[in-house]
This record gives C-alpha cells, sequence and structure tokens, in this order.
C-alpha cells in the first residue's frame, strides 16, 4: 500500500511541475496575443513580464534559426554590424560575439540568455510583407528577444537590411543598461557624497569598489581585480600555475574652464595628458599613464548628450609610458563643462586586461557609471 501511494505522489507532483510549464508557456503566448492586437510600429519594444535571472556571457547574441535561414548573405550582415569591432580598440573588441543555434537545441540548452534574435520563414506570410516583433523580458528579465518571420529568405534579408542598425542601437544599450541596474542595488552613500561635493556630479556604482583622491583636482574609483587561471604547457602537461588580471575603474578629473577653446576635443585630451601625468602613476618610479596617439588607434569621439548634459565622449588606448612602457589597455570617457561650476569636468573609465579575455562585462561596467551621471550644484 505504502509504495502504490509514494508512485500516486510522485505521479502527481510531476503532473503539477508539467502542468506549471505548459501554464507558463500558455501565458506567454497569450501575452503575446494581447500585445500584437494593439496597433503599434514594429519598432516598439513589447515588455513582458519574466522574471526569471539571465544566462550566458556579456556581449554575445544567439541567432536562433535552421540553416537554411541562417544563409551566408545573412551572416554576413549580421557580422558587419552586430559583430563590428569597437574602433581603435586593439586588439579587436567586437560589439557582440554571433553564436548561431537551432530552435530544437535553442530550447534544449537555454532560452534565457541576454541577447537573442529568432529568424524564421513561413510560406504562410505574405510575400513581400516580412514582419518583426522586439520584445524585452521575454524567457528572463531584462533579456531582449526579436523575432524576424518573413515569407523567404529574400524577405528575409531586406526585413534585417532595413532594421539592423535600429536592432544594434537597442541591443547595445541593454548590454550596458544591464550593468546600471545591478549598480543601482547599491546606494554607497558615503563615496556619492564625496563626488557630489568634490566635483558637482552623481554616479551610480558598482557594489564593491575603493576610492582614493588626495586633492580636489582628481578622484579614482578602482573596481576589484579579475582573475582568471592560465594554462601553462610543461613536459606535455598542463598546469594552472598563472593568473591573468583584469584592472579596471573610473578616474574622475576637473579644472577651471576659462575659455571654449578648452572643449576643443584635441585640448581636452591633451589636459587629460597633464593630469595623468601627475595622478596617474604606475608603481614603478617615474612611470605614468598616456594617451596612445599612434594614427592606427588615435582616439574616436562623437559630441554626447547625457541626461541635459551635453559633452564629448572618447574611446581609446592608453599606455603607462615614461622610464618604462610595462602595459596599456582601453578607456572609454567623457569630458563636459559643469553648468554651474564653471570647471571642466572628465569621467573616464580604463581597462587593462590581457587579449585573450573578452573585455565586454568590463566595457559596459564602465558606461554603466558613465551614463549615471546626473550633475549637482
Amino acid at each position: 500500500m505504502k509504495y502504490w501511494l509514494t508512485i500516486l505522489t510522485i505521479t502527481l507532483l510531476f503532473s503539477s511541475c508539467l502542468d506549471e510549464e505548459t501554464q507558463q508557456v500558455e501565458e506567454k503566448q497569450k501575452s503575446e496575443k494581447k500585445q500584437d492586437t494593439v496597433p503599434r510600429s514594429p519598432r516598439d519594444i513589447i515588455k513582458l513580464n519574466a522574471v526569471s535571472k539571465y544566462t550566458g556571457k556579456p556581449g554575445r547574441l544567439i541567432i536562433v534559426a535552421e540553416s537554411t535561414e541562417y544563409v551566408k548573405e545573412i551572416e554576413e550582415l549580421m557580422d558587419s554590424v552586430f559583430a563590428a569591432p569597437i574602433r581603435p580598440y586593439y586588439p579587436l573588441t567586437q560589439y557582440f560575439e554571433i553564436y548561431q543555434r537551432s530552435p530544437e537545441d535553442f530550447k534544449r540548452l537555454s532560452t534565457r540568455l541576454r541577447n537573442v534574435i529568432e529568424l524564421n520563414i513561413d510560406e504562410q506570410i505574405e510575400n513581400g510583407d516580412p514582419q518583426m516583433r522586439i520584445y524585452e523580458n521575454y524567457y528572463a528579465k531584462t533579456q531582449m528577444y526579436t523575432k524576424l518571420e518573413a515569407h523567404d529568405v529574400s524577405d528575409l534579408y531586406d526585413l534585417l537590411e532595413k532594421e539592423i542598425d535600429y536592432l544594434f542601437k537597442v541591443y547595445e544599450k541593454q548590454e550596458w543598461k544591464r550593468e546600471f541596474f545591478r549598480h543601482a542595488e547599491h546606494e554607497n552613500v558615503e563615496t556619492r557624497n564625496k563626488l557630489k561635493k568634490k566635483f558637482g556630479i552623481d554616479l551610480t556604482l558598482p557594489g564593491r569598489f575603493s576610492y582614493e583622491s588626495i586633492d580636489d583636482e582628481y578622484a579614482i574609483v578602482m573596481f576589484p581585480d579579475r582573475t582568471r587561471q592560465m594554462d601553462l604547457e610543461t613536459t606535455g602537461a598542463y598546469s594552472t600555475s598563472r593568473a591573468n588580471f583584469i584592472q579596471t575603474g573610473v578616474m574622475i578629473w576637473q579644472y577651471p574652464f576659462t575659455d571654449e577653446r578648452q572643449m576643443h576635443p584635441d585640448n581636452l585630451m591633451m589636459m587629460r595628458d597633464t593630469i595623468l601625468k601627475y595622478h596617474a602613476r604606475h608603481e614603478m618610479e617615474g612611470v605614468y599613464m598616456g594617451t596612445q596617439d599612434h594614427p592606427a588607434v588615435i582616439p574616436e569621439y562623437e559630441k554626447l548628450k547625457i541626461g541635459d548634459i551635453t559633452g564629448y565622449q572618447f574611446r581609446g588606448l592608453f599606455k603607462f609610458t615614461g622610464e618604462a612602457e610595462p602595459s596599456g589597455g582601453r578607456f572609454w570617457s567623457f569630458h563636459f563643462k559643469h553648468p554651474s561650476r564653471e570647471t571642466i569636468v572628465a569621467i573616464s573609465g580604463y581597462l587593462d586586461a590581457p587579449p585573450t579575455m573578452s573585455a565586454s562585462f568590463d566595457i559596459n561596467r564602465i558606461r554603466a557609471v558613465l551614463y549615471s551621471l546626473k550633475v549637482v550644484d
């Protein structure tokens, strides 16, 4: 009798789990149908209610499609935009790494990956009328999931060619926003008050860091070092006896505004090197941080508005220079004139990492700090 009761209990539990999973799928389908009945632009982002934690590494885009759908022409188009290099970084640093999975493998392995684009060819869709639907929080919270459906490959290519730049902006923005949401979980009141008082700015910072400042001109927020073991081959065997380090953080500096010519990008970079020569010193005597200005990797910039503040955003490479040149890395910065303090303020994230380690997480963490900028009096 106990034996049959045990079997009955297990059967009921298993049935309950299946019913719950089926209910979740049905609710998602109902939610999609409800959203699709509302007149909208194909570029509108449909927000669903998934609350599960996303999985997978940052900077990865999964294409869910059969090989007959993800043809060479579409693959090359995706690579030209999503897998484009972040200039002028060297070695090559892509915005996204792209991986294809069949629908079966996608469902079997994990549906909660950060960034997903699903391609589907369906002859029931009217020829010349391909469809695009963009979802947020689809299988997981903050997941971006886009469905591109068309009658044939030609229609699918035309749709993607038309919308790919917009899709890239949506997915690329969501990458750094995920880090911003994580940072917002931490108040960091003491350090934020110091930044408000010293520089007239407020930044949303991650959970663990160290803050240093010795004067009113410069401060640094250092994120914890990250490491990964490197395999070294010795006599045919492998031993993990050496660690690769990633060092990253954000530097803030300011100086008096006296002339509009100071805001020219060339002058902003010159002042960067002047300040960092005295403040961003290496542990080696006579070595300091400088900007790499070789024509192949000269910093790139554009005007950018963060909130109500307009300034210049820079991407470039730095190196420790002087008596020796031991290392270097990437930087991403924002420079602006403070609206009420008559100062020029710069917020510059730095990343010193081996080329064998992905920089996606660290770059997006830096950008999340920069784009959280608010000015105070």
